[in-house]
């Protein structure tokens, strides 16, 4: 057994574990867009029964929001459904392809690690100055807040994966698999 080569059942694992986590956050996410149109709705019908307003909606819809959006950009990341352009990288061999897999998952962790920094500072800032929202809920902003910074060291984490193993592809240390270079094959 080659001792260099990597561990292929720590990439299986990892790689399971992380679709699996992309696969409760996509369901999580669900769950969130139901409450943000209960929410909406109860809105709508005191305003149109009431002639009064919950107050909340418009504030806790924007949260619920941010919250699922971060949950869906994980599971788009760990299923390969963001928007790219393919046309030059189809033309490229399963090792190039899986090549530039592994930069573009380098420049997107570097991205995705610039929001997280901003984010946590953010966060770290309405704690310290024990921030509130100044709607009538008077939410403490930490609250809603911590789900940003969460969200993007978990996508940060996602991106790094998909570079090593995309990396570890390129260089022939993994087997490429079909058409995206970003997901690593079960054993058989």
């Amino acid at each position: 057994m080659d001792r260099s080569a990597p561990d292929r059942s720590a990439w299986l694992r990892s790689a399971a574990w992380l679709d699996r986590l992309g696969d409760v956050l996509l369901a999580g996410s669900a769950v969130m867009l139901l409450l943000m149109v209960a929410l909406m709705g109860a809105e709508i019908v005191t305003r149109a029964l009431l002639h009064r307003s919950t107050q909340i909606s418009d504030e806790y819809s924007g949260y619920l929001f941010t919250w699922m959006t971060l949950g869906g950009f994980f599971y788009a990341q760990r299923s390969d459904r963001f928007l790219r352009v393919d046309s030059l990288r189809a033309r490229l061999s399963p090792r190039a392809r899986a090549a530039a897999d592994a930069l573009s998952s380098l420049f997107a962790a570097a991205l995705v690690a610039v929001l997280l920094y901003a984010t946590w500072a953010t966060f770290r800032t309405s704690v310290a100055f024990d921030s509130r929202s100044i709607q009538p809920s008077q939410t403490l902003l930490w609250l809603p807040q911590i789900a940003m910074p969460a969200g993007f060291a978990l996508l940060l984490l996602a991106f790094l994966h998909s570079a090593a193993v995309s990396l570890l592809q390129a260089l022939g240390r993994l087997p490429v698999v079909g058409p995206s270079a970003q997901s690593v094959p079960s054993v058989e």
